[in-house]
């Protein structure tokens, strides 16, 4: 028997729980980090699905103008199952799905979590999503490495990449070092952000706000130049497998002096040191441009000279008024 139960906060630690032993949850799917907005606020129906009164799988959602969505507070949700998941226990739940949302949306739209995010790889959601009529909307395309299976980092790196970090690092031209300083960070993002005529998606608050509740999850670096603030990166360990570089900004004088790649790299070797298998580099587009999605194509270029592979975060779209 298949039941839906709509998340409240008497829940939290429930849902949570389920999250962190998932196939494929993320600290984005935890109510904990949903819930960590400043300024921002959302109506929301997040639902949890029961089959046999077991929970088998968690969607992240809010109300948006009569249309279930994917919750605006992460950066991508969808279906979050439960590894021993069966495809008949998921085949039920579309079902009812169904029935709940065509009592009350006139649609739903849902960002479906990368693969590269999957402890096993599970294409059982994503068959069940066309099955059920859920159209492909948009795709955004975001770049991954695989940092395990025996190579060494070095070995992932395009060859000019390798020299010039190699060098950087031979003579100590910069310092990179963990920091919990957000506001010597914030600045470097907001002007880097401003170039390209967009804001930061966190604000000061929200980024001090959010390394309070996941300390351990949440790590920022800084790169200093005699002492003086020139870059930095944020990055989140997402689960037990993977990484997600959420920023990496240097100030405008330094943009030529390779800072950039050698803060990624850095990354890479801490995601390693952590026993992380993928580093997921984020999406490259030019959100500030007509169409959002256009790729951004020196930004691909740069991810790839990090031995890295394109994989699509996919939203997907369902109207019940449709005749």
């Amino acid at each position: 028997m298949i039941t839906i139960e709509k998340y409240n906060d008497k829940l939290l630690h429930i849902w949570d729980d389920f999250i962190s032993n998932s196939n494929n949850g993320t600290i984005f799917h935890m109510q904990k980090f949903l819930n960590y907005h400043v300024d921002r606020k959302f109506n929301d129906h997040s639902l949890m699905f029961y089959c046999n009164q077991k929970l088998i799988c968690v969607l992240p959602a809010v109300l948006q103008n009569n249309t279930l969505h994917s919750h605006p507070g992460a950066s991508f949700g969808g279906f979050i199952v439960r590894p021993d998941a069966s495809f008949n226990s998921l085949y039920e739940i579309f079902k009812e799905f169904n029935t709940y949302c065509k009592k009350q949306f006139q649609s739903i739209v849902i960002i479906n979590t990368p693969d590269i995010y999957q402890k096993e790889q599970d294409d059982n959601i994503k068959y069940l999503l066309s099955w059920n009529n859920f159209m492909p909307f948009e795709n955004y395309i975001s770049h991954y490495t695989k940092i395990t299976g025996g190579h060494s980092l070095s070995s992932l790196l395009h060859n000019r990449k390798k020299r010039y970090i190699k060098s950087l690092i031979k003579d100590k031209t910069f310092n990179i070092k963990s920091s919990e300083n957000f506001n010597l960070f914030f600045p470097i993002l907001k002007a880097s952000k401003k170039e390209f005529r967009s804001k930061p998606t966190h604000s000061l608050s929200e980024l001090q706000k959010l390394k309070c509740m996941f300390p351990n999850e949440i790590n920022l670096f800084l790169s200093y130049q005699n002492d003086v603030v020139c870059g930095g990166t944020l990055f989140l360990y997402t689960n037990q497998i993977s990484c997600l570089i959420f920023y990496n900004v240097v100030k405008e004088k330094y943009k030529k002096t390779q800072l950039a790649s050698l803060q990624l790299f850095l990354c890479m070797k801490e995601a390693y040191k952590n026993n992380k298998s993928i580093i997921d580099f984020g999406v490259s587009h030019y959100p500030e441009n007509k169409n959002p999605l256009e790729p951004k194509l020196s930004l691909i270029k740069f991810k790839e000279q990090f031995g890295s592979n394109s994989v699509l975060r996919t939203v997907y779209k369902k109207d019940f008024n449709e005749k």
